[in-house]
């Protein structure tokens, strides 16, 4: 069984990927999220390691690395 972060970073995957109107993520069946949830380990790992990364080679605290992850977001979002 997916955590809650999991789950809920696949449901965003989903959505994003699928767009608006696209059938519920509540009604979708294990095998159709099966992918998703796969994409969503890769990406908290991911996260984990830029985390990790930032903390040791920049010394950034929580807050800091929060605030840097958000920007990194923002401009991911803005250059689609």
């Amino acid at each position: 069984m997916p955590s809650e972060m999991q789950e809920r970073i696949a449901r965003a995957i989903y959505e994003d990927r699928n767009g608006a109107g696209c059938v519920p993520w509540s009604y979708r069946g294990r095998a159709h999220k099966a992918p998703y949830l796969s994409d969503a380990i890769a990406a908290m790992k991911a996260t984990q390691s830029y985390a990790d990364e930032a903390r040791d080679e920049w010394g950034f605290e929580h807050g800091d690395f929060e605030d840097a992850l958000k920007a990194e977001i923002a401009a991911a979002e803005e250059a689609r």
